[in-house]
Formats: structure tokens, sequence, C-alpha cells
């Protein structure tokens, strides 16, 4: 008897916080099903009887595996894809030990900021690279909203600078008033 399941997957090998796409078609089923293991957990997804699905690999154990389950009333097929991942290189940063019997000097002071600097746009880029679409976009958006927020206190500086300026000479006119 053949398979009605037709799995495929773009690639073979992936690396953590990258993208594969999954392609399905089990004709009329009852029920479909995605199972996803990656050596630290398994996730489960209701699917569509056919179409393609795109899913982000995260931290695994070597191997992400894609089991696809459909059923037609008590019979049930089952169709298994694996991808070999490549795990990202931990970035680490050297830590910063001073030497006995040294002066301060500029130069050491500067190495260390550009070591940490270094550290943490590492961090950050590796951070980024494996970090969900959605939240992502979240980001961006919070970053554009500030964005505008700083370029509209700066365009607003002028006219308070102005404003406040404009205060002091009247309260110096009342006084002078007064005085008199």
């Amino acid at each position: 008897m053949s398979s009605k399941i037709k799995f495929s997957i773009d690639r073979k090998s992936a690396g953590e916080g990258e993208y594969v796409t999954l392609s399905w078609d089990c004709g009329m089923p009852d029920n479909v099903t995605l199972t996803i293991e990656n050596g630290y957990r398994t996730t489960r997804l209701q699917l569509p009887d056919s179409g393609s699905r795109t899913v982000l690999i995260e931290k695994s154990k070597g191997k992400t595996t894609f089991r696809l389950a459909a059923t037609w009333g008590t019979r049930k097929e089952v169709s298994e894809l694996s991808v070999k991942v490549k795990n990202l290189k931990t970035i680490r940063a050297k830590a910063y030990r001073p030497k006995r019997g040294k002066t301060f000097s500029f130069r050491g002071l500067w190495g260390r900021i550009v070591a940490w600097w270094r550290s943490f746009t590492g961090r950050l880029s590796y951070a980024w690279r494996v970090m969900p679409p959605r939240q992502k976009r979240i980001y961006k958006i919070v970053l554009i909203v500030l964005a505008i927020m700083w370029a509209g206190s700066a365009w607003r500086t002028a006219g308070y600078r102005a404003g406040y300026e404009q205060a002091l000479r009247d309260q110096q006119q009342i006084e002078s008033t007064h005085s008199l």
C-alpha cells in the first residue's frame, strides 16, 4: 500500500536561529499533526491538509526531527524528516585581569572598552539572530517610536528655551515695576 503523505523539507542541515520550510500534502485526512523534537522539548502543531510552513530551528542536541502524522478514520500514517543542526559558537568575553604593579594607563582603559564593546555587539547580534520574527518586529516598532520621541524633543528644545527666556524677561519687568 502506498503512502498518502507527501512530506518534504527544503534542506537537510541548518544552524540555530535559521529557518527551514516544510511542505506537505496528505490528501483529505481527518486530522494532521506535526511533532517537532529538538532533544530539549517536543512541540505539537495542528496543520491543514496540505501547505507549507516556515519553522525556526531552536537550540538543539544536534538534530531536530519533524514527524507528520495524518489520520483517516482508524488508519494512521506517519512520515518523518530530520535536520542536522549546527550549533552556533558560544561568544565568551575575555575577562579583564589587571597586571600587578602597573599604574593606570589610557591605553589599557581603551583596550578594556574595546573588549567590552566587541563582547556586547557579539552577544547582541547572536540574540538578534535567534530572536523570533514577531519579537523582532515589536523591538523595531519600539525603537522607531523612541527615535520619533527623541527627534520631537530636540525639535521642541529651541521653543522651550525661547519661552523660558521670555518668562525671565517678564519676571524682571514685573519686579522692576513693583520696585518703583
